[in-house]
This record gives C-alpha cells, structure tokens and sequence, in this order.
C-alpha cells in the first residue's frame, strides 16, 4: 500500500508516532503551537535520530530517516519542516565531531537529553558556502561576541542549541568563515515576529538577532589564515551539510505531496490510468533520493557531489509539484473547496522551491559539472 514503507519505518524507529498524528489530523496538528510538537518529538526520541550511535544516538540508517521525514510530511508538515532543520545540522556536526569536541559533545547532549538545534546558517548561498555568512564575530577576550540576524529561523522560540554560520572580518579585508554552538538562551539572543501566513506556522518560523552574544573559543570553528587542515574540514562540512539538507528536505515535501496523491489513490472511482502515474512519479522519486544517498556513501566530499545531489533535488521538486497539482485536479473542484487540509497541502507542497540553494544559484554550479568542470 501507498507509504507503507515510510510508515513503517517511523513505526520501527517511533512506536505508536504515526498512530497518533492520524488520529489528531493534519488540520489540529498544523495548528498546535510549536512548543506541543516539541513535547511530541521529545516524547518519541525523534532528536537523536541522526546521531551518530558512537555518540549515544540511534544512527539511523539514512534510507530510512528519508522515509521517516516522508512519512512526517504527510501527517505533519511543520513537525517535518522543524526535524528537517535539526537532522540537517545534526549531519553537519556530524561531520565534523572529530575534529570538533564541542560538536561531538553536543551530539551527546542532543541524544541524552532529546535537545532540538536550530540552524542561522546562511543556506542560500551560492556554492556551498553555508557558513559564509552576514552574522559577524569579532574578538574578545578569549572568545567572541556574535552580532546579525536569521530570518526565517525554525525553532526560533523552542530550540534548545543554535549552529551559526559567522564569519570574522580580518584587517586586510579578507572574510574568514565558520560556525558557533550557543545556546537558545544565550544573552543577547531575541526572537521577533516574522512569519505572517498560516501554512507552516507550527514550525515557529521567526527571526534571531543576535546582540553581542558572548562564545568561547572553544564554541566555534574558524580557520586561521593559512591552515589549510582547518579550511578543508570546513569546506568537506559545508558539502556534506548541504546536500544532506536538500535530501531530507525533499522527503518531507515528499510526504506532503504523497498525502495529497494518497486521498486520491484509494478512490476507486478515479481512473486507474490516473492514479497509477501519479503514484508511480512519486514513488520514482523516492528512488531518486535513495540514489542521491547513494552518491553520498560513494562518493568525495567536494562540489561536484552537491551538484548532483541538486541536480536530484530540482528534479524531486518538479515531481512534487506537478504531482500535487495532479492529485488536487483529480480529486476535484469541490474537493478543493471543501477539504481545507487539502488546500493547504497544496500549499505547503510549493514550500520547496523557497528553501536553499534557489536554482538560479544552483545552475552555474550544476553546468559546470555537467561540462566536466567539477568532475
């Protein structure tokens, strides 16, 4: 049956989750506040799912934390949209848990205590570069103060740990790039209003300043001019970080799109033709996201694996987005009408194509692979 594999898999890893996001409904879950879905991620272990199992977390297989994100999506598009921000940081720190015992000692905090992280990385930018971004650190004492924003930020006000992207201005000019762990209650961080509309609301998408917020050294990560060990563990994270984000969070928008086709499917009454290509597109899709796993177990962290993994992921937006329209012309007018879960799902279902990287930044990157240039 349509999602079993996805619900399955969250049935293995959370016992009873899928169980009790049907029988809320996608309506009441999307209009619970953002600290409820925290107590329901917290309740079920959801937060160390990505953790390495060598740091006290699940180690989940990746196939199915894209199949558990899904089947999130379908029930919950804002508890997926919050997890997709967590489990993409978790996967960066990850990367660099080695080489950084803060990140490895808050993957432990994150798996012991059920801690969610929210990410103020500069995402969108072009290339790879999360961590290049307009939030500034300079120097003091033995440590920094952080100054700038992120807007959007999910999680704002239940987050319990922010990864930010800095960068440190150098007296010659040169922008250094990095990343610092603080804590959601740091002094000097403030949320404000910022999301005005009522799809995805639940996922508390706001905006964090942060005014002189203080960090030791030891909280961040930051080259110096000239240590090319330091740049490259940056740059590997950077690429891994990314492109395990446009693979989990084309899952979610997955599961919001297969909810869609999944009121369509078990009508009889719709042509089979019909129902069979939508299904079918979608479930290609959830192929094509394991094959982007695939590259990311086979293949070197350098620019040319996100390229394909973008490549995946517009490719994966497209489907969502015809196969959307697909189910809501099949379902009907006054099912449109009538069903408001299914007008937001539509919706929710267009979210993908705002998140980063934007295609426009994407394509000379994706060119330049195809060409041979980043082979």
């Amino acid at each position: 049956m349509f999602l079993n594999d996805s619900r399955n898999a969250l049935e293995r890893h959370a016992a009873g989750l899928d169980g009790v996001l049907a029988r809320e409904g996608l309506s009441a879950m999307e209009a619970k506040a953002p600290g409820e879905l925290k107590a329901l991620i917290r309740e079920y272990r959801l937060p160390g799912l990505w953790v390495p199992a060598s740091l006290g977390g699940a180690g989940v297989s990746p196939y199915d934390g894209i199949r558990l994100q899904r089947a999130l999506g379908a029930r919950a598009p804002s508890m997926a949209l919050m997890l997709t921000m967590h489990h993409f940081t978790i996967s960066v720190c990850g990367q660099l848990a080695e080489a950084v015992p803060a990140c490895a000692q808050m993957l432990r905090n994150v798996a012991q205590n059920d801690l969610l992280v929210a990410s103020a990385f500069a995402e969108g930018r072009r290339g790879a570069n999360i961590f290049d971004s307009t939030t500034y650190m300079t120097p003091d004492a033995d440590g920094y103060r952080i100054n700038g924003n992120k807007k959007p930020c999910t999680m704002s006000h239940c987050m319990d740990i922010i990864t930010v992207g800095v960068a440190l201005q150098g007296a010659d000019g040169n922008k250094r790039t990095g990343m610092a762990i603080v804590s959601a209650d740091a002094e000097g961080i403030t949320r404000h209003a910022f999301w005005p509309v009522a799809p995805l609301a639940a996922a508390d998408n706001h905006e964090i300043r942060f005014d002189n917020v203080r960090v030791s050294a030891d909280q961040v990560l930051l080259a110096a001019d000239g240590d090319l060990e330091t740049a490259q563990i940056v740059a590997g994270a950077e690429v891994i970080g990314l492109s395990w984000f446009e693979i989990i969070a084309s899952a979610s928008y997955l599961g919001v799109a297969s909810a869609m086709a999944e009121r369509v499917l078990l009508n009889g009454d719709i042509d089979a033709t019909e129902r069979a290509r939508l299904g079918g597109e979608l479930e290609a899709a959830q192929a094509a996201l394991d094959g982007a796993i695939h590259l990311m177990q086979t293949s070197s962290p350098e620019q040319a694996l996100l390229a394909r993994v973008l490549m995946i992921r517009f490719a994966v937006q497209r489907t969502i987005e015809r196969c959307a329209m697909h189910a809501a012309e099949l379902a009907g007018g006054l099912a449109y009408i009538k069903d408001s879960e299914m007008m937001t799902l539509l919706a929710v279902s267009r979210a993908l194509a705002f998140h980063p990287i934007s295609r426009k930044a994407a394509e000379p990157m994706m060119a330049a692979t195809l060409a041979g240039a980043l082979a």
